[in-house]
Order: structure tokens, then sequence, then C-alpha cells
């Protein structure tokens, strides 16, 4: 009877020591996962598509951000979190906690260095140059996609485009968040699926039923993204161009001598002899629209295409000094305006 009321003393207090041991072991493990780390300033770290648990817990320990990676993969199971990392780059604060750093590789708070900005009027030529300075692609030639490569993928795009045609105007405006390790192709459909996304937005009257195709609905709105500042005053040229075309008349766009020369509008500069550029893309020389986009335009330039303003005026200019566009009815009255704005 003694031995079996030691023996059941024993088990209470085995129990407790181990219900004790638990929770020091709880509050041990989140006092851990919780503690600030050492490293004192603000810590870039990349996630590559495709890493596994390890790997990323690995080179945050080989980069000092977390004490243990054990530790690390520990937390990210029992919270049932692996499943929820994104890749990206990613900028960690000071003295981050696993919890921390668990919370930001797992909410998207994606660095502004993983992130491209397209404004309107980027040429493809200009992107690869900000992914270049951003590290994001050391080398990288987006201009050797064609348009049969993404044909069969985009139909409703790319049914009327030359399947020789570089995607010139089909990156669209926008911010990008890119993650690490992506390839030339795999940032080239990231941007041919926001552009179809994007155009859908316009009026269904938009589509179809015009004599004029889609692209060249699109090679013209690239002329207005960089010929006019205005919304109206895009849709005024838009008819401007539209007219000159099926007259048969030269559309003379400055923008597209500047494309000639280089493929960026980055310090161009255009003399004299710059406007007998043997090139398609001069349209001094050559009558009809260039063969593709000059630029990538955004929206507003695209609803300008498609819904031209009707006027009066064959000729127009953009004043040096304020922007504002000068309009001409006669080729007498462009020739002062010549004078007067340029």
């Amino acid at each position: 009877m003694i031995v079996k009321k030691i023996i059941m003393k024993i088990k209470n207090l085995f129990s407790h020591f181990v219900f004790i041991l638990c929770i020091a072991l709880v509050v041990l493990y989140f006092g851990v996962v919780n503690a600030p780390s050492n490293y004192s300033d603000f810590s870039d770290f990349s996630i590559k598509k495709g890493e596994t648990l390890r790997e990323i817990a690995s080179h945050l320990e080989k980069n000092g951000l977390v004490s243990s990676s054990a530790l690390f993969q520990f937390y990210f199971r029992a919270s049932g979190l692996t499943k929820d990392i994104r890749a990206g780059y990613y900028r960690f604060p000071p003295h981050s906690s696993i919890t921390k750093i668990a919370q930001i590789i797992t909410s998207n708070q994606i660095s502004s260095d993983g992130v491209l900005l397209v404004v309107e009027g980027t040429t493809i030529k200009d992107i690869e140059k900000k992914l270049q300075e951003k590290n994001i692609l050391s080398s990288m030639d987006f201009y050797r996609f064609k348009v049969k490569d993404f044909s069969a993928v985009y139909p409703d795009l790319f049914n009327d485009v030359p399947p020789e045609n570089n995607l010139e105007g089909f990156f669209f405006p926008d911010s990008y968040h890119l993650s690490s390790g992506l390839s030339e192709k795999e940032i080239v459909e990231m941007f041919l699926n926001n552009f179809s996304h994007k155009v859908h937005q316009l009026s269904p009257a938009s589509w179809g039923n015009s004599k004029i195709s889609f692209y060249q609905r699109l090679i013209m709105a690239s002329i207005l993204e960089k010929e006019v500042q205005s919304e109206k005053d895009k849709r005024m040229v838009a008819d401007i161009l539209w007219r000159r075309l099926r007259e048969n008349i030269p559309l003379q766009v400055d923008a597209s001598i500047c494309y000639a020369q280089q493929r960026s509008f980055t310090n161009c500069k255009l003399t004299p002899s710059s406007f007998s550029i043997d090139s398609p893309y001069n349209t001094y020389l050559y009558k009809g629209l260039p063969p593709t986009p000059i630029c990538n335009p955004g929206l507003e330039s695209l609803e300008a295409a498609f819904h031209p303003l009707s006027n009066d005026y064959w000729y127009y200019l953009t004043d040096r000094k304020t922007g504002k566009t000068i309009f001409s009815r006669t080729f007498e009255e462009h020739k002062f305006a010549r004078q007067k704005y340029l």
C-alpha cells in the first residue's frame, strides 16, 4: 500500500514535471522565434521561384538573418505557412525575428527593388535597361521574341499581326512585381498577360466591326503617346492622322524618327539629316503607319486611337515651351505656327 502511494506520488510528480517542462519549452520556443536577430541594418533578401523551404532557411542562416535554419523550418511547418511563401525581393528591418521574417515573406511585402515600373511611352529597349539596373536580368534581348512565339496563346491579340514582328507595343505600362530567377520568356508572358487583361477594358465597340485592325490602332496609339499630352488632343490628332492615311499623305511624325534612330526617346536629338534616315519608321520618307508600334502606350492613347475626335485641322505641332498642341487648317498656317512656336 505504501509502495503504491509512493509510485502514485512519483507519477504525479513526473506528470507535473513534464507539464512544467512542456510549458517551459513552449515559452522558450516562442521566445526564440520572436527574439530579435543580431543584424542592425536593413537587409535585402531574394527568394527565387521554385526554391524550397530548406534552401530558403539555409540562405537566411548563411546571411546571418536567422540563428538556426532548422528552427526556421520547424516554425514554418508547425505554423502551416510553407505554402504561403512567395518568391520575390524583400527588405527586412533591423533585428527582425523569425516571426517577423515569416510575416514579410508570406504577405507579399515585396521590396521596391523587385518592382518594375513601366511608364506610358516606354520602349522595350528602355525596359531592358531598367531590368539590368535592378539586377533582375543581367543580359537580355526582348526584341528576339516574335509574335509567332506567342500567337497560339494569344490569338485575339495577334491574329492580324505579322508573325515576324517584335512585341513592341504589347508590354503594357504598369507596376510589375518580379520574382528573382524569372526567365526572359516568363517576364514577357507577364507583360502579355497584363496587356490582354487591360485592353479588354476598352469599350466593346472598340473590338471588331472596323476596317482598321487592332494592331493598326495599337501603332497609332503608340504615336499619340509620344506626340501629344492631353486626352482631348490625342483624340484630335488621331483624327488628323487617320485622315492623312486615308488621303495617302505622309504622317510626318517626329517621334517615329527618334525610334528609327535609337529605339528609345531618351536624349533624342533630331537634326536635319535625321529626317533622311532610310528606315520604314521614317514617316517623312515612307507613307503609311510604321511597321510596328514605336513605344508601349497606355489606355488613354489606345482609347484615342479607337475613338478619334472629328475636326477640320490637317496639321499640328507642340509648343516647346508649354507643351500645348497647336492646330492648323492649312499648310500656310502650319508654317507660321512653326516659326512662332518652334
